[in-house]
């Protein structure tokens, strides 16, 4: 039975921007005529942002381990995309990729063979966080990567800059990528409509091949030499499930190394409530609660570093008396 073209929204930015908070605001504020479903990149070996966002009746699929645009998780990527496609059937899939991804290749994917029958891109939307955009530009290739392929980029937590900082903000950006239209946003607090083309005229999409055929599909656009197959940013990430007392876990997060650029993650707390903690770089760290039905089975952290010191982190829960679980690289 064939369906209409799958709409591509993909969703980028480097590390704590504010992408996942973006993203939940998206599923939140669906317009009524679309089917939406969700794939979420995460670069590390766990994931975190799909326990938080998931919600009854939204499908999301997860692709872990390395970025979805590099060849080591790219084949992992297009059968996903067949899978949903053949068994969710959604009008709109909404991409998260993961903080450190360079996603020059993706429209460029979407533009020919058997992945632009199936799906079409409307929006390449980069999340760029405000107040660390300047510090991690000269640190991270994926940083300029992801402005420059974006089609949309929402300038996230003006809250946090000054007008002249941000009016700054806007111009360096134009200059790196003057034709993507840009927005201000706090919170990742911005409206389906700009993203959204007001040219409703479906494409309608062949009848999908059996498995075996898309599998040479992917065979063919991993050996394709033309592509950046690129790994991201040198990082380093480490997920560990743990238990013990929460509140000497709270402290352990304020002596973390200062390599660390990013960690998240969730736990129970005191109160036997679920909370999910967020740190960018060596900020505090800002807790919130999760949806009511939230469960887990294990406390998550999830850290990712420059540098690769793989007994530093695990040795520090110890040394606070929390028990690992497990440990992941």
């Amino acid at each position: 039975m064939s369906h209409n073209k799958c709409k591509i929204f993909l969703l980028s930015g480097f590390l704590g921007s504010g992408k996942t908070t973006l993203l939940k605001h998206l599923v939140s504020t669906v317009p009524d005529a679309e089917k939406i479903a969700v794939l979420m990149n995460e670069f590390g070996k766990a994931g975190v942002d799909g326990d938080v966002i998931r919600k009854n009746g939204l499908e999301i699929i997860e692709v872990s381990r390395g970025s979805i645009f590099c060849a080591c998780a790219k084949g992992d990527f297009l059968r996903a995309l067949y899978t949903i496609f053949r068994d969710h059937k959604p009008t709109v899939l909404l991409i998260e990729a993961s903080g450190v991804a360079d996603t020059t290749d993706m429209e460029r994917d979407l533009g020919y063979g058997m992945l632009h029958d199936y799906y079409q891109m409307e929006g390449n939307i980069c999340v760029v966080d405000a107040q660390h955009f300047e510090e991690w530009l000269d640190l991270f290739n994926a940083v300029i990567k992801q402005v420059q392929a974006a089609s949309h980029i929402v300038i996230n937590k003006t809250d946090l800059v000054s007008a002249a900082e941000l009016k700054n903000l806007d111009a360096h950006i134009s200059g790196i990528n003057p034709d993507a239209k840009i927005r201000h946003a706090e919170y990742g607090n911005i409206s389906w409509k700009l993203f959204m083309s007001k040219d409703v005229t479906a494409e309608k999409a062949p009848v999908l091949p059996m498995s075996e055929e898309w599998e040479k599909y992917i065979e063919q656009a991993l050996s394709d030499n033309t592509a950046h197959l690129t790994p991201p940013d040198k990082l380093s990430s480490l997920s560990i499930f743990w238990e013990g007392n929460p509140e000497v876990f709270k402290k352990l997060l304020n002596e973390l190394p200062e390599d660390i650029i990013r960690s998240k993650g969730y736990f129970k707390d005191t109160d036997h409530k679920w909370k999910v903690f967020d740190i960018v770089g060596n900020a505090a760290p800002e807790y919130s609660e999760p949806e009511a039905d939230f469960a887990q089975k294990r406390n998550l952290a999830i850290f990712i570093r420059t540098k690769k010191a793989r007994r530093e982190i695990p040795a520090l829960f110890q040394d606070h008396g929390l028990k690992l679980l497990e440990v992941r690289f």
